[in-house]
């Protein structure tokens, strides 16, 4: 008499395990998201890990795994930056693990950028960023070394524009600190590389272009006139490396 009870227990255990699973299969406590699923070859991919709910009580541990390329920065962090030169046509995974936190959810996740299996296109830059600290600067200029160092028939234009709020000639005294880096650090021939001050904007732009044989560096324009100009920004007590 018993026994139709005892599997009806054992089907209903098994049922909500199956129901838990599939629960468990739906729940993502993090995700991977990048700024784009295709890139230049050469070209920095940032690949950041996002949490799903908050933990006030704990401190997640990242841990980060990639297919292909080299982790330049943030190993350790929610947020890494991938060098992918030399992965033309590859495609580029990484998958992030989270620790440290009190949670049943999948604490995993990966994502996936295609690199392009063409370089760098003519008109286009290479890279651009405002006014980072030089130690950031230094992972962009990286990048453009390797791309320098592997297309030696081509030339790096570095153009400088400074912003509204500046110091006197700050976009030389970077231009400088810049070209110094990837000729001294990065052992690229100064011949390979053009500096260009290219005057004013609103706010401080550097610009990297990879420059093809035969051409020169893009005419790009300043938007301000020196009249406009304001120089109160503080100059750096010592000279950035």
């Amino acid at each position: 008499m018993r026994f139709p009870h005892f599997m009806a227990l054992l089907a209903l255990f098994a049922t909500l395990g199956v129901g838990a699973a599939q629960t468990s299969d739906k729940c993502q406590f993090v995700s991977v998201e990048v700024p784009a699923k295709e890139v230049d070859a050469g070209m920095p991919v940032v690949f950041t890990a996002k949490l799903k709910a908050n933990v006030p009580t704990a401190t997640p541990e990242f841990k980060w795994q990639i297919t292909a390329g080299t982790i330049t920065a943030g190993e350790g962090t929610s947020s890494i930056t991938v060098d992918t030169a030399g992965l033309s046509g590859q495609l580029i995974s990484a998958t992030v693990s989270v620790s440290g936190v009190p949670t049943i959810c999948l604490t995993s996740a990966t994502q996936s950028v295609a690199v392009l299996e063409t370089g760098p296109r003519c008109g286009l830059a290479f890279d651009e960023f405002g006014d980072i600290k030089f130690e950031d600067e230094k992972a962009r200029f990286d990048n453009f070394a390797i791309q320098l160092s592997t297309n030696k028939d081509e030339r790096g234009s570095i153009i400088v524009f400074a912003g509204r709020s500046t110091y006197e000639n700050e976009a030389i005294e970077r231009l400088e600190k810049a070209k110094n880096y990837l000729v001294k650090v990065r052992k690229i021939d100064p011949n390979q590389i053009v500096t260009v001050d290219g005057g004013y904007r609103e706010d401080f732009t550097v610009y990297l272009y990879i420059v093809p044989p035969g051409a020169g560096p893009p005419a790009l324009q300043a938007n301000m006139s020196p009249t406009e100009i304001e120089f109160t920004k503080p100059r750096p007590k010592s000279p950035r490396q």
